[in-house]
């Protein structure tokens, strides 16, 4: 069952454009989708608001152990490495076939091949400063990599989503936004940070508490 779950997201990634609009409209006729739980004020009460993604990266921990969840071809992940300098970059995809050449040949970047949910189970408790999740934007997709990191996140530390929405401008449905929002109530895990985006696919970093 994992094998072709594995399969069909590869699939996905690398379909055109074009066939990814369509399999989007028949998704919705498909699946409906559901509104958020209200937050709790107490998990919004510090909250701040940064201008974008790469403006987080400044906020958060520097020289730090940090994975990404989700790569494509690595645009964010240089992004990281040249803002947050971390000790340890750990890339975690199905498919790194298009990843920059200059990612492979930074000895501070690690690669692991697989589901990330998977991947993320075999990391030591606690072991990561932040970890940022941005790979299957379904709602049981998102679940299943929040609930896998949530344990090796370190107190203190950040889970960072992208696309915390329920949409995006292109009509791909996502469930980020409704998982997200579940798993901070049900952990108590308050919102640090939402960074802007223009198309409302914003990231959130939500802190593990001490």
């Amino acid at each position: 069952m994992e094998a072709i779950k594995s399969l069909a997201l590869k699939a996905r990634k690398r379909a055109p454009w074009a066939v990814k609009h369509w399999l989007r409209l028949l998704r919705h006729l498909a699946v409906h989708g559901q509104a958020s739980p209200q937050l709790p004020p107490h998990l919004v009460t510090e909250c701040r608001v940064c201008a974008s993604r790469y403006e987080l990266l400044e906020r958060l921990p520097h020289q730090a152990r940090v994975a990404e969840v989700g790569v494509e071809h690595g645009h964010f992940s240089r992004h990281i490495l040249s803002t947050t300098s971390p000790a340890e970059l750990h890339l975690i995809d199905l498919d790194f076939g298009g990843l920059d050449p200059v990612l492979r040949g930074d000895p501070r970047v690690h690669i692991h091949r697989g589901l990330s949910h998977e991947v993320l189970a075999t990391f030591t408790d606690a072991s990561f400063d932040w970890i940022y999740i941005d790979a299957d934007h379904s709602y049981a997709g998102v679940r299943r990599d929040a609930t896998a990191a949530a344990e090796k996140v370190r107190p203190g530390g950040f889970l960072v989503f992208n696309d915390f929405a329920h949409m995006d401008p292109f009509l791909g449905a996502y469930g980020v936004h409704r998982a997200v929002v579940e798993f901070a109530i049900e952990r108590n895990w308050p919102l640090a940070w939402l960074a802007y985006e223009p198309h409302a696919l914003y990231d959130v970093a939500l802190k593990r508490p001490d």
